[in-house]
């Protein structure tokens, strides 16, 4: 299942502190699928680094931990002002 090609406005995000439940498995996605520096802003957004141009790595870790989390985790990369107030996770 593809949970983020299956996201609607009306599926609820996940707060900061259920993303954070699940750390060690973040943590272990984001290596699997290529990105580092995970870190986490305070409503629940995860902000990763990557080196690969595109988004097919935020994509897939998006799905990933969102499968685990149980509701959808947004998943951004750190070139963008929204993400400079994150912190690691």
């Amino acid at each position: 299942m593809n949970v983020v090609s299956q996201t609607t406005i009306t599926d609820r995000k996940a707060s900061a502190a259920e993303v954070r439940a699940h750390a060690d498995q973040l943590h272990r996605l984001a290596g699997e699928v290529g990105v580092s520096n995970v870190r986490l802003r305070d409503e629940g957004t995860v902000v990763v680094h990557s080196d690969e141009l595109g988004y097919r790595q935020v994509v897939d870790l998006s799905r990933r931990i969102s499968q685990v989390v149980g509701c959808y985790v947004h998943v951004i990369t750190d070139d963008v002002p929204a993400a400079a107030d994150a912190r690691p996770v």
